[in-house]
């Protein structure tokens, strides 16, 4: 077994006390009925533990689809819709978290990241509950609605494709990933990892690499701007970086953490905690940085080493190239556009691949669709569209 001799420091946070659960109610919320299901619909201004609860529990449930992470949303100015569904006893069926921006003026936009959620049996709930989303999209003057559903929901989908949802829009979150099972041994984790990634570590270990938990997030954010402006990506902005810090990290939803060598930060890793899965959101390093190499490995594992102090069972690298994917779903090799990108460092940490649901939308009645076909097509293709959706996936 390789010796994580790296140094490995976190800082804990006390608890945050967080006030009770208050849905505005008044003209942007409401209640619908049909064939013996009812949705219950608000915007919400705080926490809700019962239905984050439920998230958590259902199949796919993600921390995009919880309470808080809309009031990370809120922060940025962004509109948050939950819509509840529940059948005529009052059980619960699913529902979402709608996030609504406004992209045109007089165009309200909706993304649903890894929603709908279901909590009770798909071939029941399934139908309903997308009914009662795309009605709320439509009461509330929302001209196109984005889903992307949670892993495994085949039913779900099948219902949008019923509903006229629709391929052919950029996704709202990653299409396909890799995700490492954290109850095997150490030592099988690292035999998983390449040659090089496992050379990469053991160098890293021995050159003084120092991986600590950080609350900094403006030394990442310099970090993670540098690693756009590298990879051709649209940077979140430090407001947004410090929205999700604040509301997530003391709850241990959420942790930040740096390596550094020599007291110079290299490498940056924001990470989220949710339903016992540990998901690498964003990374940030400094490519101009003239040291001993390693800094990614030796951040990669001080923090699959943390996931599994934390309790967690899985750990999800964050995202992979879907056309990869495929290739290794099919049994192909993967093709050389990819040796150097980071699809390919994330396959050689080891893990499974995963495919994951790509994006489906639909225009909220056939007139708008009509009035707006041209337009929104325009508008999807522009590279407004692209930073728009960028930020909604990274966030």
């Amino acid at each position: 077994m390789l010796d994580p001799a790296i140094e490995l420091r976190q800082e804990h946070a006390p608890a945050v006390a967080r006030p009770a659960a208050r849905h505005r109610d008044g003209p942007a919320a409401g209640l619908s009925r049909g064939a013996g299901t009812v949705a219950t619909t608000a915007d919400m201004v705080g926490p809700d533990p019962i239905w984050d609860a439920r998230v958590a529990a259902s199949r796919g449930g993600d921390l995009v689809q919880t309470s808080l992470w809309a009031q990370t949303r809120r922060c940025l100015g962004m509109r948050t819709v939950r819509v509840a569904v529940a059948d005529s006893g009052g059980e619960p069926l699913g529902g979402c978290m709608m996030y609504v921006k406004q992209v045109l003026p007089g165009v309200r936009v909706a993304a649903v990241p890894r929603g709908p959620v279901l909590f009770a049996d798909p071939a029941v709930a399934a139908a309903p509950v997308v009914r009662h989303v795309v009605a709320e999209a439509r009461r509330r003057g929302i001209r196109m609605l984005v889903l992307q559903v949670p892993d495994g929901a085949d039913a779900l989908d099948q219902a949008l494709e019923a509903a006229g949802f629709r391929h052919g829009i950029s996704s709202i979150a990653p299409e396909a990933t890799v995700t490492l099972d954290l109850r095997l041994p150490e030592e099988a984790l690292l035999a998983a990892m390449s040659a090089n990634r496992r050379h990469n570590l053991r160098r890293a270990l021995r050159s003084g690499f120092t991986v600590e938990q950080s609350a900094d997030m403006a030394a990442f954010h310099r970090l993670h701007v540098l690693t756009a402006a590298r990879q051709g990506f649209a940077p979140l902005s430090l407001v947004n970086l410090e929205a999700q810090h604040d509301l997530l990290a003391p709850g241990g939803q959420g942790a930040l953490f740096m390596a550094s060598h020599g007291g110079q930060p290299v490498a940056g890793l924001w990470l989220t905690r949710f339903a016992g899965t540990v998901t690498s959101k964003l990374v940030g390093w400094d490519a101009t940085y003239d040291g001993p190499p390693g800094a990614s490995e030796a951040l990669r594992w001080a923090t699959v080493l943390w996931a599994r102090e934390q309790g967690a069972h899985t750990y999800d690298l964050g995202g992979l190239d879907r056309r990869l994917a495929e290739r290794l779903e099919a049994g192909e090799p993967p093709g050389a556009w990819c040796q150097s990108s980071i699809s390919r460092f994330k396959l050689g940490l080891g893990g499974t691949p995963v495919l994951l649901p790509r994006a489906r939308f639909a225009y909220t009645n056939a007139l708008a669709g009509w009035a707006l076909g041209g337009l929104t097509r325009r508008f999807l293709a522009s590279p407004t569209s692209h930073r728009i959706i960028q930020r909604w996936r990274n966030g």
